[in-house]
């Protein structure tokens, strides 16, 4: 039946994945698309023809060779999709999934049509909306097993679970993933959410497992670099806060700096990896006071790719900088409508409010107290932030302006758990950071190879 049509296209068992992997090495990616096309019509021919027959005959083992087919056969719709998405035509692709619905009868890969469709509906720029709207389909979070499927699921409505329900779904996918990078990631998480929850201990130790994972990798790529070095920083600012030797702290700062320095040198990254990346690396020479760089850093990633919370923290610079009046005309610009979640709220709220009180303007102030009163949606660690930061306000609205009055807001916002940027650790943009594509052709086609 498809003699007619793709006959001279299809790979055959040796050569399946190989015209896709050298066509995109070489950049040809009309026929990247071409190769795609043909490597997800081969495995179905496979599947059809061989899988199906044996699997009517009824013997558990090989009712089993199902599941490897899902897997295999996502591996290859995946890449089709990364074609589609290198070629500008992600528009396309879920008409394209609808009709690979039925190439596999079964449940489960009814399941990896929706996760393809939501990975397809956040696009390059993680429009996390669109892809949570596609994931539901799959109903409560709760019921998924699939064990790619969920740190996925959860990545995406994490935000929208009590913190008991988050912490045992990470839980689920740390004990069963068999992937690297989802285990980093989930486990810096789960660090992250006990650090604003007051468990420092727990924190801590969640956090060390992320270092020692990473460096105990043999070849890790920019998302687990990315990882590590995010791991560090967050270290760095609990040794700050706690009063830690000084030199530990600097020690962490320091290699979280050579390693978001290293992860700039990656010639696969997306303007808005590069330019979230530079942001990273502002917030470490702002943690620790290095407020020239921090600006440098600022300034370059918006010009790659300006969002409003780097304008929030190069006013912050300007003003350690003795900049306080463009600073202002800065901050003065932006409104709550600017950010899309609550974790850059907060930082634009606090930042906001330690400007007004260096202004002393009793307009700003006023404004601040009314920013500081909105209910967000964070961990009391960063509502014991905005309480101190309130406190400033009101102190500065009754008494006036004062240095040492400024100098104590400074203060308060130096501190390291301040600086998280917890909403790039809590989503993650694997496409924004860059990722080595061909590593993930290879590793497709070997676990094909592995499979015959």
């Amino acid at each position: 039946m498809f003699e007619s049509c793709c006959a001279d296209c299809l790979p055959g068992t040796g050569d399946i994945g190989k015209t896709f992997s050298s066509n995109w090495r070489a950049g040809n990616f009309d026929l990247v698309l071409k190769a795609a096309r043909a490597d997800v019509t081969q495995y179905t021919i496979w599947h059809k023809s061989h899988t199906v027959p044996l699997a009517h005959i009824g013997n558990p083992t090989l009712l089993n060779m199902w599941d490897i087919d899902v897997e295999a056969l996502f591996d290859y719709v995946e890449r089709l999709m990364t074609a589609h998405m290198e070629l500008g035509r992600l528009d396309e692709f879920p008409a394209v999934l609808e009709r690979l619905r039925k190439n596999i009868q079964t449940d489960r890969w009814q399941q990896k049509i929706v996760h393809l469709q939501a990975l397809c509906a956040l696009g390059k720029n993680w429009d996390e909306e669109k892809g949570y709207r596609e994931i539901i389909k799959l109903g409560p979070i709760n019921s998924i097993s699939d064990k790619r499927i969920l740190p996925f699921y959860l990545n995406l409505s994490g935000d929208r679970l009590s913190l008991a329900e988050r912490l045992k779904l990470i839980d689920q996918v740390i004990e069963t993933t068999d992937d690297e990078t989802t285990l980093l990631h989930q486990t810096l998480v789960k660090g992250t959410l006990l650090l604003m929850h007051n468990d420092l201990k727990g924190a801590v130790c969640a956090i060390e497992n992320v270092v020692q994972l990473s460096e105990n990798l043999t070849e890790p790529d920019s998302f687990q670099k990315l990882k590590h070095a995010q791991a560090l920083f967050v270290l760095a600012s609990i040794s700050l806060d706690s009063k830690q030797d000084p030199e530990v702290s600097r020690d962490y700062l320091h290699r979280s700096t050579d390693l978001f320095q290293e992860l700039l040198t990656d010639t696969d990254l997306t303007a808005i990896g590069r330019a979230a990346l530079l942001s990273e690396l502002s917030g470490n020479y702002r943690l620790q006071n290095d407020w020239e760089k921090a600006l440098g850093h600022l300034r370059s990633a918006s010009e790659i790719h300006g969002v409003p919370i780097f304008k929030v923290f190069e006013a912050r610079c300007l003003s350690e900088l003795d900049g306080l009046s463009e600073a202002l005309n800065i901050i003065d610009e932006l409104s709550m409508d600017s950010f899309s979640d609550d974790e850059e709220k907060a930082d634009y709220i606090w930042n906001f409010g330690l400007l007004a009180i260096a202004s002393g303007d009793t307009k700003r102030l006023a404004r601040a107290k009314n920013l500081l009163e909105m209910p967000l949606k964070r961990g009391p660690i960063f509502y014991q932030q905005s309480l101190r930061t309130t406190t400033l306000v009101l102190e500065a609205m009754h008494s006036g302006n004062s240095q040492s009055l400024t100098n104590r807001a400074r203060g308060a916002l130096r501190s390291g758990l301040s600086g998280l940027n917890s909403y790039i650790i809590f989503k993650p943009n694997f496409f924004g950071i860059g990722f080595d594509v061909n590593q993930v052709i290879d590793d497709a086609t070997r676990k094909h190879e592995e499979r015959e």
